[in-house]
């Protein structure tokens, strides 16, 4: 059997080829995760200046906080920070699954994460409080080798 290899046979596999590409992208785009920094964007926004203040409240604080990674897992050493609420969020940027939340006692000065909470990679780490009806925020990037 012979192939006639005309224009319209040309064109048909053209066609052919290019719709199964574009089915090709639009499975492996569909497979993939998205993470977001922050799911709703918007409200975040117009809480910016209030976040602004908090990072200026901290700011006296800010070098208090020292962060490292020893054999048993990450070590915070902070000062007192005599707060109402207070927590840490271990922010994994290329993967939203991998992020972690501890929440802190006002009377904890020195933290210790385990080894098994962390994989290897950059983490930012962000720590608020509330002390007397002021909120506090600072993050810092750390990266678990």
């Amino acid at each position: 059997m012979k192939i006639n290899w005309n224009w319209g046979t040309k064109l048909f596999i053209a066609i052919v080829l290019f719709m199964s590409l574009i089915i090709g992208f639009v499975i492996v785009s569909l497979n993939n995760d998205v993470n977001l920094v922050e799911k709703d964007y918007y409200p975040k926004g117009q809480e910016y200046q209030q976040r602004l203040n908090e990072i200026k409240n901290a700011s006296f604080k800010r070098d208090l906080f020292k962060l490292e990674q020893i054999d048993e897992g990450v070590l915070l050493n902070m000062p007192i920070l005599n707060a109402d609420t207070a927590s840490i969020y271990f922010f994994r940027p290329s993967d939203n699954k991998k992020d972690i939340i501890f929440d802190i006692s006002k009377a904890d000065t020195m933290l210790l994460f385990g080894k098994s909470n962390f994989i290897r990679g950059k983490y930012l780490i962000k720590v608020y409080w509330n002390s007397d009806d002021v909120a506090y925020y600072f993050e810092r990037d750390f990266f678990y080798e």
